[in-house]
């Protein structure tokens, strides 16, 4: 009877300590990131703009899954990995619009590039839109970037040439730096073909 009796309170005070423990388990803080600019190069653009033309970049839509504060990357063809502890520092959205107007502006050399919501003082002479179908990727391995861009005439919003992109950069680490450093990479190289087929326009 002691022995059962001894059995019944140890058994009582592991499950108290277990709860305890659960309670006063300290939970791992969220690191926060950011997609970065291009550096700046000696000749980054291929050619210049005419004096004083404006572009304007917007809508940029993005899918469902991507649209949450947490960095997305896949386990899987058809499995998503939400990672509640690695996180973007803001919206997404304005952090890939804020990076583009970067590249944009070094890659065309103009500072007149603007994302939407624009000022109402800020009148573009041409229009960049475009859907990201998919822009993440697998940690250690590779990051994804999968966008259909158009270049728009703002006055008459007329498509004058509408292109599909797919890029995959080689992530060059095993952690969300490397990761977050390779979706920067993928996003630079769209801004390239962006600005290339601008300019091609143009000289036209």
């Amino acid at each position: 009877m002691i022995a059962r009796r001894t059995f019944y309170y140890l058994m009582i005070a592991l499950l108290i300590t277990g709860l305890w423990m659960g309670c006063t388990g300290t939970t791992p803080p969220a690191v926060f990131y950011t997609l970065n600019p291009m550096e700046r190069v000696s000749d980054p653009g291929p050619i210049d703009l005419p004096e004083k033309m404006a572009i304007g970049i917007g809508p940029v839509k993005f899918p469902d899954e991507l649209d949450r504060p947490s960095i997305v990357s896949r386990t899987g063809r058809n499995r998503l990995e939400v990672n509640e502890f690695r996180r973007w520092g803001g919206s997404l959205e304005k952090n890939v619009t804020r990076v583009m107007e970067e590249n944009l502006a070094l890659l065309m050399k103009t500072d007149q590039v603007m994302a939407r919501p624009w000022e109402r003082y800020f009148q573009p002479d041409i229009r960049i839109a475009l859907d990201i179908r998919q822009f993440d990727g697998r940690l250690g391995e590779y990051a994804f970037l999968n966008a259909t861009w158009t270049i728009v005439d703002p006055d008459g919003d007329v498509p004058l040439l509408v292109r599909r992109t797919i890029i995959q950069e080689t992530v060059a680490g095993e952690d969300y730096d490397a990761y977050v450093a390779a979706q920067s990479r993928a996003l630079a190289e769209l801004c390239r073909e962006i600005a290339t087929a601008l300019s091609e326009r143009l000289a036209n």
